[in-house]
């Protein structure tokens, strides 16, 4: 099942344990190792992939990090479930914080929620669309930035791709730490408007519209980001 991994004579050649990490997540990924199954000890990892134990080791604790294997004693290394939210969270833990980080991740806001306002307006289903307007009719006693918070991750869960939903949750976790010192008090009322139009085009399942508003919502919101 296991493969001797590749040695390279370039300058910078990829380090084994590397190599070791894409080996064990390809097998996981084409179905070769399973949840639930044991992997062999660092010994018989090592025998197989050439190495000595010391890049085994090495990618077992990363491997293990991020969720993919824990470890059972008396048994070995497990494979286990990937859990999405997890596993986001660590592959950005101890990410550089710097003055460009809020635009960099407001990037990728841009990038992902216009694409779930157009899903969210082709799959949305009532109970999907009951939620949403809730959120803009019933939350006005609520601060205006947790009632966005509230109604954004209502169109993204509307989208039915949990991916994009757990991706959400983190950006916002996030942003939410700079939102509160860098968006204009001035702005505190703009997105109303904009969340009114786009659950309009979301309830008309009109996924251009919606695709279109809400990356003119977030262009809106970046303009008024002190920098």
């Amino acid at each position: 099942m296991f493969k001797p991994i590749e040695k390279e004579s370039a300058l910078y050649p990829t380090k084994y344990y590397e190599k070791i990490i894409a080996e064990i997540s390809d097998m996981v990924s084409n179905g070769e190792l399973k949840v639930g199954e044991i992997l062999p000890s660092e010994r018989e990892l090592a025998e197989y992939f050439e190495t000595s134990r010391v890049p085994v080791r090495e990618a077992l604790k990363i491997l293990e990090f991020l969720g993919l294997v824990r470890h059972v004693p008396g048994k070995g290394m497990q494979i286990c479930e990937i859990e999405i939210s997890s596993l986001i969270s660590k592959v950005f833990f101890g990410m550089n914080i710097s003055e460009e980080t809020p635009q960099q991740l407001f990037d990728i806001r841009c990038l992902v929620e216009p694409y779930a306002a157009a899903q969210a307006a082709l799959k949305a289903n009532p109970e999907d669309i009951q939620r949403i307007q809730q959120v803009l009719y019933d939350e006005n006693d609520l601060p205006i930035k947790k009632q966005s918070i509230d109604f954004h991750l209502a169109v993204v869960s509307a989208s039915h791709n949990q991916l994009l939903v757990e991706i959400y949750n983190f950006l916002a976790s996030v942003l939410a730490t700079f939102r509160a010192k860098s968006l204009d008090e001035r702005y505190e009322n703009g997105p109303i408007q904009f969340h009114i139009q786009i659950f309009n085009a979301i309830k008309n399942h009109d996924d251009v519209v919606a695709r279109h508003l809400m990356s003119a919502h977030l262009e809106e919101e970046r303009t008024h980001l002190k920098q």
